[in-house]
């Protein structure tokens, strides 16, 4: 069979196919794709394939065409080269086609995109399972540390829990707290049981290098007593001293008076003497408190002429509660009305006896003026010393107390430390209190450069980071680190209770006092040593009144600058300055806004001014005095005038100007003032008692018959704290 039958063959068995609709298609695309490639064979294999795809819609054909088909498929079968011709895409397209002619139709699937690295597939498909989120079957415990002093926050934060479900809980359990406000120990650790975590006690460490304030050394070498002045105010204690040293200190002092705890060292024919010179103000209780904790030996100064005052039974109490010996020196033995007998009875009722009487004290009579019996009583100290047996090292760490601290404008922060033991040199690190610093300089009293200073030594030093409180200990060590780590650590406890004891609880009692109309008057003070500045401080604090209060808003050391006034711009408050004076800036800021500023060099007048300030804003007390009172006999009515009250004055005097009240069976039913006041037809200011007169009570006509008028008058007193 020739090709062209071949041809004709295949088209005719095609054509049986026109009645369906997919026939034509085909049809008319084989005879494309055969036109075009008639002379090769390679189409024929894929025309066949196309039949043979469809066996179920060709119609029947005989044998002999079957085997000439089958004949034809043999004769035209392609090699393997042809297959990969270019015209085999076109091809698959329209086989495509044709699947998607005879499929049902429905929306496409999407194709899986080919992941080239298999390997990594398979990978993470074997893994993933094993990382899914398993819900906790029990409650997670947590250790929680526990510290002396933490927030509600930080322990929330330790508990992994919101700070508002932290202090609902707490509110269940009756501890009312805000976010930022410090919890005890106790309580923390009570909080974290009752949530269900393991509370862990933590112990501060910053303690490690700290040592007792009073050190009490036995191998030492001898060292020279700490001898403090104590006693009434004007009583002679800088006299004293002033004698001893053989300087004029009490001239340079304002008002007279010690205001600051002084420190000097004196050498006398029986060795040297640390002496500390306390104020004797009632102002400065601490200061005399501090100097008793510090000192071996207390000589009570006494005045024969004055006998014992408060000051003096208060540094008696001081010295029994530091455990030092009293030494009584009965000063002004040289004036005229000096009675030494009734300072001794006085003293022995307090329980200072003195040794003529069986005692223990000794009694020494002494002038300061004159220095007689001063050598006796250096005599004595020494005695006292050498029955103490007062020793110490000379070497190493250098341990101390703060007796006075200030900001100087050229050397910074100072402060008067005396020495307890070691040795203290320069270039020393140094723990005080909240402070640290390297010693840079040091100073001995009269403000002259020394390189060390040992035991019982008064010394100055500069190089603190900031004025340390009056009665810190004072520590020298190596280590820079764990001197400021200490220091912060105490600077951030400090903050802790100082925000503790600004809060404020709330409760139903409290809630009136929260909204009374409490008159506060702030202040700002700026003195020239710590030690003024807690001593005014404490003074003021202990001014309390219902009706008026102050609140100091800062206190500090050194000048008055231009923060300070700005500081009592915002915050409306008076400053005043204590032995300080402002800088030029800040007395620019003070007169642009009228800022009020006062200067003060004695204590007790700055307290009168603070107290007269605060009787300012105190109103008046309005006393009512009932000056007279009028009976009513009759009453006449009157078309103009209305009802007039014809009285007898039974006591006192009826003025017209002051106000009345109008009692009937000695009740009051109405209060007001007078509008007439008539006798024998003329208008009179006043009726004396015993005389009739005529009464007309304004904007009031309902007087009756026995009725009583009273008249009283208001004066207004002055209030005083």
């Amino acid at each position: 069979m020739s090709e062209k039958d071949n041809i004709k063959l295949k088209t005719d068995s095609l054509s049986s196919r026109k009645s369906s609709a997919s026939a034509g298609v085909h049809v008319k695309r084989k005879r494309k794709i055969i036109a075009k490639v008639a002379s090769k064979d390679p189409v024929r294999k894929n025309d066949v394939s196309l039949e043979k795809k469809e066996p179920i819609k060709s119609p029947p054909l005989n044998n002999n065409s079957e085997k000439k088909a089958n004949s034809s498929v043999k004769v035209t079968e392609p090699s393997s080269q042809d297959i990969k011709s270019p015209k085999k895409q076109k091809i698959d397209k329209d086989e495509k086609i044709e699947k998607m002619e005879n499929k049902e139709l429905h929306l496409k699937l999407p194709k899986q995109k080919k992941d080239k690295n298999k390997k990594n597939k398979n990978h993470v498909k074997d893994i993933a399972p094993t990382h899914k989120f398993e819900k906790p079957t029990e409650p997670v415990k947590r250790d929680v540390k526990i510290s002396q002093s933490m927030t509600v926050a930080e322990l929330a934060n330790q508990m992994a829990l919101k700070n508002t479900d932290l202090i609902s809980k707490m509110m269940s359990l009756g501890v009312m707290a805000t976010v930022n406000q410090s919890l005890d120990q106790d309580t923390a650790i009570l909080i974290t049981e009752e949530i269900g975590h393991n509370p862990v006690i933590q112990k501060d460490n910053e303690d490690e290098i700290t040592q007792p304030k009073k050190i009490k050394v036995t191998d030492g070498k001898t060292r020279a007593p700490i001898v403090t002045i104590m006693g009434h105010v004007d009583h002679g204690k800088t006299s004293l001293l002033d004698y001893i040293r053989k300087s004029k200190i009490t001239e340079s002092e304002s008002g007279g008076i010690t205001q600051h705890i002084g420190a000097y060292r004196v050498k006398t024919n029986n060795g040297e003497i640390a002496f500390l010179d306390t104020p004797g103000h009632a102002a400065f209780t601490s200061m005399r408190a501090r100097g008793a904790q510090v000192t071996d030996i207390v000589i009570l100064v006494v005045s024969a002429d004055d006998g014992v005052m408060p000051q003096t039974e208060e540094a008696i109490e001081h010295a029994k509660a530091a455990g030092v010996p009293l030494i009584v020196a009965i000063n002004k033995i040289d004036k005229e009305n000096a009675d030494q007998e009734k300072v001794k009875n006085d003293l022995a009722a307090k329980n200072v006896i003195p040794e003529e009487w069986g005692g223990e004290t000794i009694f020494i009579p002494i002038s300061a003026l004159t220095g007689e019996g001063v050598d006796t009583l250096l005599d004595s100290v020494v005695l006292q010393a050498e029955i103490l047996e007062l020793k110490a090292h000379d070497t190493g760490p250098a341990t101390g107390v703060v007796i006075e601290s200030s900001l100087d404008k050229g050397k910074g922060p100072v402060a008067t430390v005396l020495i307890q033991n070691g040795m203290l040199t320069m270039k020393d690190f140094v723990l005080v209190g909240q402070t640290f610093g390297r010693v840079r300089a040091l100073f001995n009293e009269f403000s002259k450069p020394v390189n060390a200073a040992g035991p019982s030594t008064p010394v100055v030093i500069t190089g603190l980071s900031a004025t340390p409180n009056v009665g810190d200990q004072l520590i020298s060590t190596d280590d820079e680190k764990k001197v400021k780590d200490i220091a912060s650590t105490r600077e951030k406890k400090q903050k802790e209770i100082d925000m503790q004891s600004k809060q404020k609880n709330f409760s139903i009692e409290s809630f009136g006092d929260a909204i009374s109309t409490k008159k506060i008057i702030n202040y700002l003070i700026k003195t020239d040593v710590q030690g003024s500045c807690e001593a005014i401080i404490n003074s003021l604090q202990s001014i309390e009144n219902p009706d008026v209060g102050l609140e100091i808003i800062y206190s500090g050391v050194g000048g008055i600058n231009e923060s300070d006034i700005n500081l009592a711009l915002s915050a409306q408050a008076q400053v005043i300055g204590f032995n300080v004076r402002a800088d030029s800036k800040a007395k620019k800021l003070i007169e642009s806004h009228d800022i009020s500023l006062q200067y003060f060099s004695i204590i007790y007048d700055l307290i009168d001014a603070v107290k007269y300030d605060l009787s300012g804003e105190l109103e008046p007390e309005v006393r009512e005095e009932i000056i007279g009172i009028a009976t009513v006999k009759d009453v006449f009515r009157s078309s103009k005038l209305g009802a007039i009250a014809g009285t007898i004055v039974s006591e006192g005097t009826i003025q017209k100007d002051q106000p009345i009240r109008v009692l009937r069976d000695n009740t009051v039913i109405y209060e007001g003032e007078l509008e007439s006041l008539r006798r024998f037809k003329e208008d009179v200011k006043e009726v004396k008692s015993g005389t009739e007169c005529g009464i007309g009570v304004k904007d009031y006509n309902d007087i009756k018959s026995g009725d009583q008028i009273e008249v009283y008058k208001r004066t207004e007193i002055k209030r005083s704290i």
